[in-house]
């Protein structure tokens, strides 16, 4: 069959346009062609080694979020300056969604300390909140104190008190800055690369006390082997309705509020669509009967549900508390 020259001139168009069509769908990123998201595993770095708070939630999240969303969400401890080589290797990477970032408290006060390689605001998305825990000064039964008048009198006398966090910039290392602000007594910080070496040692007698969050530390008070002397949060914890705050202990710590919380992160730019979906998912996932019992057991708990304003709200208002702390106390970075 013979074809016109107009003829074969629309057909010539229409297969350029089909052509130019079809280029442009191979290009685009699976959320632009109206794919669902995940399409392929994602990645959650944990700025943490293994066996902490972050990473323990981390991989229960991880679970969830794999069995609603069908597709694998693989844990990727990258530890390292208090959490800062994880952070700042996922500000690096693409913004579609398939690395994220959890971070623990560290996030929002580093930047107040010390050079950093992202901005908390700008170079990640705050995407959810998923727990808390409050920070406990603890000490080993060796101190001969049982309540906080008793600790606050007996560090009165002390010429040097060495006290055990997780790492320099943390909200334990800054509670405990806070508390030596507060008393003029003489604690001195000793980080540690985590947690439990931390608390290990306290626990061995190697120092007298620590300042870590609940989860590390409840096992080792439940059998004795350490000493709950207060929760440094703004109000007493269900976790531990008996342990009194640092606030009842008098006017010179009527500000205090120190607990060490998790959230999850995705590098600026990533999709509206993809951060909602992220948002509503882990809401549901934390909030959760089973997942909130979970978290009891494991001496933490969620906070409030918020959606990506109020998370981003949150995090602002963490970055303000911790700059204003950091200069009241004239901590300087420990690395």
């Amino acid at each position: 069959m013979a074809f016109t020259f107009a003829e074969q001139t629309r057909a010539a168009a229409c297969a350029v346009a089909l052509g130019g069509m079809a280029l442009t769908v191979a290009v685009m990123p699976a959320h632009a062609q109206g794919g669902a998201y995940p399409a392929k595993p994602v990645t959650l770095v944990v700025a943490f080694p293994p066996g902490g708070m972050t990473d323990i939630v981390s991989r229960a999240l991880a679970k969830e979020l794999q069995q609603n969303l069908k597709q694998p969400f693989v844990v990727e401890n990258r530890p390292g300056g208090a959490g800062q080589v994880g952070t700042e290797y996922v500000a690096r990477q693409p913004a579609d969604g398939y690395t994220l970032l959890v971070g623990a408290t560290g996030y929002v006060i580093a930047p107040a300390m010390k050079k950093v390689g992202y901005d908390p605001l700008k170079s990640l998305e705050p995407v959810a909140v998923l727990a808390r825990a409050p920070n406990l000064i603890v000490v080993n039964p060796s101190v001969p104190v049982k309540n906080t008048q008793e600790f606050l009198a007996w560090a009165k006398t002390q010429s040097n008190i060495p006290f055990g966090t997780a790492g320099a910039a943390g909200s334990t290392h800054l509670g405990g800055e806070w508390l030596r602000k507060a008393t003029g007594y003489q604690f001195s910080h000793v980080p540690y690369k985590g947690a439990a070496p931390a608390t290990n040692d306290a626990v061995a007698g190697q120092i007298p006390m620590a300042v870590q969050d609940s989860m590390s530390v409840s096992a080792f008070i439940t059998s004795g082997r350490l000493r709950p002397i207060a929760n440094m949060a703004a109000e007493r914890s269900q976790l531990f309705p008996e342990l009194p705050t640092l606030r009842e202990a008098g006017p010179a710590f009527k500000d205090f509020d120190v607990y060490t919380w998790l959230g999850l992160y995705a590098p600026a730019g990533t999709p509206a669509s993809v951060l909602t979906q992220l948002n509503g998912q882990i809401n549901k996932i934390m909030h959760a009967p089973e997942m909130v019992e979970r978290l009891r057991l494991q001496y933490s708990e969620p906070l409030a549900v918020m959606d990506l304003a109020q998370t981003r709200g949150f995090v602002a208002g963490e970055v303000a508390k911790w700059q204003r702390v950091v200069s009241e106390t004239g901590v300087k970075s420990e690395e």
